[in-house]
């Protein structure tokens, strides 16, 4: 066993972290999505500062860290190894966690490679590279040099992105990766990592195990962002979506309302629900059951002393099963007595339903015809905002088949929504299958460019508030605040200018 603190030439057994853009210290789940799509071309020194600063320490363990890896660490102590040979960690304190006596480094990161939607589309946009990749690699790169002195150790890559080197061995030597292991492992991690201190995994691509939602352990400590999971997988087939064929569970009501204790206990003064359809929570199929949310949320804000909870992903079908009533009730339920914002995000994906269908997302339709997706789609964001929530929509351009018509139809649709208080984030399609072609900066048409003006007319107007509304119910310093608003003014200018220098008019 390992002794309780890592600052020693043994180290741990086993030591967890991340890259600094997963282990932030985020007061909000809307500014780790900013922080998620920053680039190289704003100063590193502004990155850290302002938008994604240094998480604390428990000692030599950090006090937050990304969902994932908290699971993990549960797993591991639930599964017989002792909490003195497992630590979690932030990058810059790995020196110190690691030793002669460590035998797992585990690495998580949400786009290593920088391959993601999100990621493309800043970096042609933008320029410069994702800090998501960025920073993953530079952690990578100097574990390798730590192995030095932890000659028995194996470096194993977990979490969303993962899945980016399961294909790409050439990466995983480039990196001094041994072992990927995809999916959520609650299940098995502990024998895996077993198997790997044993030398008895011969497959360098893992697959984990996550067994019953009802059996997921608690976490142990802080999670970035408070996020608190209430459900996994999704299930409804899109092509574009890597958990197309995961079908959805959800995690009982006292294991949530655990955890959402144990990050109020770490200081967060919101929480934030992880779903990938949370309306769909409770659910049985693709049926909602909005009282199973609602009663969710109602036991919170009964057991749980919290302000804001905040919340990611939408399904549009899965909203127009709520009625208006259920969704003010929603709203007042995660605005709590302080009000603010309330967000959502929805993947209405492109207002074009019959390309839609054809990429596989007729399932995510909920019955509805191709032809009438744009006009179910209006109704629901305008539903979601007479009932107080602010919708933020995602689009994909470039999804294969895509025709000039289809991105003059979601333009013309974007554009219906100039009087609502709601954002449009469009994407650059990012294939999940390795090997097929996506789109970039190169395929941009005069149309691409008039849909991201429309859509950042919008975003210029309602953005920065959300931003700042979040900041300070989250406890962010004044400081801070104040210059990051200077900082969202500022980039909105150059936003303009650049949409404008592009394709010229005024956005």
């Amino acid at each position: 066993m390992a002794p309780e603190t890592g600052e020693h030439s043994g180290g741990y057994r086993v030591v967890l972290t991340a890259d600094r853009s997963s282990m932030a210290g985020y007061r909000s789940l809307f500014g780790g999505m900013v922080s998620a799509s920053m680039t190289t071309m704003l100063p590193e020194g502004v990155m850290k500062s302002l938008l994604a600063p240094s998480v604390g320490r428990n000692g030599d363990r950090a006090a937050w860290a990304p969902l994932g890896l908290r699971r993990v660490e549960s797993a591991l102590l639930r599964d017989g190894y002792d909490p003195g040979e497992v630590a979690v960690v932030r990058p810059e304190d790995l020196e110190s966690a690691v030793g002669r006596d460590t035998r797992i480094i585990g690495l998580a990161s949400g786009d290593p490679l920088g391959i993601g939607m999100n990621s493309t589309t800043m970096e042609g946009l933008m320029g410069g590279r994702i800090y998501v990749g960025e920073w993953f690699r530079r952690l990578a790169e100097k574990v390798q040099g730590l192995k030095q002195r932890a000659p028995d150790a194996v470096t194993v890559v977990g979490g969303p992105g993962a899945p980016e080197f399961a294909d790409n061995p050439e990466m995983r030597r480039e990196l001094g990766i041994d072992y990927v292991v995809t999916g959520p492992c609650e299940g098995n991690v502990a024998e895996l990592f077993a198997g790997m201190e044993k030398g008895r995994s011969d497959a360098a691509v893992l697959h984990g195990l996550d067994g019953r939602a009802a059996a997921v352990p608690p976490v142990q400590g802080g999670v970035t962002s408070g996020a608190v999971e209430v459900s996994r997988g999704c299930g409804l087939g899109c092509d574009f979506c890597s958990l197309r064929d995961t079908p959805m569970q959800h995690l009982p009501a006292d294991t949530i309302v655990g955890d959402a204790r144990t990050n109020v206990r770490s200081g967060a003064r919101s929480i934030s629900l992880i779903s990938e359809d949370v309306f769909r929570y409770g659910s049985e199929g693709r049926k909602a059951r909005p009282e199973a949310l609602l009663s969710l949320l109602r036991q919170l804000r009964r057991e749980v002393d919290v302000g804001l909870i905040q919340t990611d992903h939408a399904n549009i079908a899965s909203v127009a099963q709520f009625s208006a009533d259920q969704l003010r009730e929603f709203y007042r339920l995660m605005a709590g007595t302080g009000g603010g914002q309330v967000w959502v995000n929805l993947g209405v994906e492109t207002a074009a339903g019959e390309l839609l269908a054809e990429n596989g997302g007729k399932p995510k339709m909920g019955g509805c015809d191709p032809d009438e997706w744009g006009e179910f789609c209006l109704r629901q964001v305008r539903r979601l905002s007479e009932a107080g929530i602010f919708p933020l929509v995602s689009l994909v351009v470039g999804l294969p088949g895509e025709r000039p018509e289809d991105v003059k139809r979601t333009r013309k649709w974007v554009q219906r929504l100039r009087d609502q208080k709601v954002a449009v984030f469009p994407l650059f399609y990012a294939p999940y299958d390795a090997g097929a072609s996506g789109f970039g900066l190169d395929d941009m048409t005069d149309e691409h460019w008039r849909l991201f003006k429309q859509c950042y007319r919008l975003n210029f107007r309602w953005v920065p508030g959300l931003c700042r509304d979040h900041q300070a119910r989250g406890g962010v310093p004044l400081w801070r605040r104040l210059a990051v608003q200077v900082g969202a003014v500022c980039s909105s200018l150059g936003w303009r200018t650049y949409f404008d220098w592009k394709r010229g008019g005024n956005i």
